[in-house]
């Protein structure tokens, strides 16, 4: 998963040496200008959904059941029903409207740019998308381990007459916000919470509301793959405050569907996660709760070395590793038959999504914001892992989605 620079939530590589320290050089910009999330290294359990983002906020407590949940077996069958809509590929886009007209020509859209090989793909295809539809693209880079240089860039933006100013990952500042709506420019957002959908942002694709739907999926698959009688441990950032969408949804479905599961959130400091100690922390959580029978993952290169980890002490097979947003090493893992479940992601889906909101607002059409906040998915395992992405290492799905979007937007 990236944030390109700062969450490596978009599939391609798992992040080496350089990219953790992308990473860390992300959170400054976050702290500097939203200062928000937290690092709590303590660990926490799941003992209610009315306890909130209690998983992402770094709060302690006991592992619980969910006493005031119905029955097993009827939560079980609640999930395994549920889950049936995400065992397939999904064929359709989130996106249905068409617009009134072919584009408008001539307007232009500057992405805020970092060299991450993440950020990259965004970058290019966001550009594809510009010329498809008769539009201009810029970029302009800033290093995510200087805050300053982000400020600078939306300058620079603003100078280059952007309609449109393309970024993902950074919560934005008030004033940051209102220099670029006096400039007469919108904001188009990727992944960015917390994020007000309101003018001049007119979109925040990929946002916390996928987050919580591929933890509502992944609790289903837990929750009907253990029986009703599942402990997990879940690997958990709280200083990324998007992935307490993934820990909310997670923890909200268990709560509602299984009183006899039980959930302890392992929470992960930034330098922890920097210095690559999330497999030793994981299983160093695995040998205070020798019970737990299932692992988790709020994105996939936090999985990095874990399968290693857990051999090394000897646990190899003893828990089932499931997660969200499966990149390349994931997808490996379950052809292999090493790790048991992820949700499938696209991260360039929501440059679609971007491009999508960014033609509405040039015709003056609304934009559905929940529907543009989300993305198709898909709960992956050994058994459909190939047949749906073949030799590919990646998951992007549906595989005609461009195709899709560009019959809405009567382009060719």
């Amino acid at each position: 998963m990236t944030h390109h620079s700062r969450l490596d939530r978009w599939p391609g590589r798992r992040p080496r040496v350089r990219g953790f320290a992308a990473i860390v050089g992300m959170l400054a910009i976050v702290l500097a200008l939203a200062a928000c999330g937290s690092s709590s290294s303590s660990t926490s359990s799941a003992s209610s959904a009315s306890s909130g983002s209690s998983g992402s906020t770094g709060s302690t407590g006991s592992t619980a059941t969910n006493a005031s949940s119905p029955s097993s077996s009827g939560g079980v069958a609640a999930a395994q029903a549920q889950l049936q809509k995400y065992e397939a590929a999904p064929t359709q886009i989130t996106i249905q409207t068409p617009l009134k007209s072919a584009p408008p020509k001539g307007k232009k859209v500057v992405m805020l740019a970092t060299n991450d090989p993440n950020n990259v793909k965004l970058q290019q295809s966001l550009k594809s998308l510009a010329s498809l539809v008769g539009w201009s693209y810029d970029q302009v880079s800033y290093d995510p381990a200087n805050p300053a240089t982000f400020g600078a860039a939306v300058d620079t933006a603003i100078t280059k007459k952007a309609d449109y100013i393309a970024e993902a990952g950074i919560p934005l500042t008030p004033s940051v916000i209102n220099k670029v709506k006096q400039a007469g420019a919108k904001w188009v957002l990727t992944s960015v919470y917390p994020a007000t959908v309101a003018d001049p942002v007119i979109v925040d694709a990929n946002g916390y509301n996928a987050d919580h739907l591929m933890g509502t999926v992944l609790a289903d698959f837990f929750i009907a793959d253990s029986n009703g009688k599942g402990n997990v441990l879940v690997e958990h950032i709280p200083a990324y405050p998007i992935l307490g969408g993934f820990t909310d949804g997670f923890q909200a479905e268990i709560h509602s569907k299984c009183p006899d599961c039980k959930v302890k959130i392992i929470n992960i400091t930034i330098p922890d996660l920097a210095a690559g100690k999330v497999p030793s922390i994981m299983v160093s959580a695995l040998r205070t709760n020798s019970d737990a029978n299932y692992m988790a993952f709020d994105v996939g290169p936090f999985a990095t070395g874990i399968n290693s980890a857990l051999s090394a002490a000897g646990f190899s097979g003893k828990v089932k590793i499931i997660g969200e947003a499966a990149d390349e090493g994931a997808i490996a893992a379950l052809k292999s038959g090493t790790q048991t479940a992820w949700t499938g992601f696209s991260p360039i889906y929501s440059t679609y999504v971007m491009m999508d909101a960014m033609l509405r607002d040039a015709e003056g059409s609304p934009i559905d914001a929940k529907q543009s906040s989300i993305q198709p998915t898909q709960i992956l395992t050994h058994d459909n892992i190939t047949p749906t992405v073949g030799s590919s290492s990646t998951w992007n799905e549906p595989k005609d989605g461009l195709d899709q979007f560009k019959k809405l937007w009567q382009v060719q």
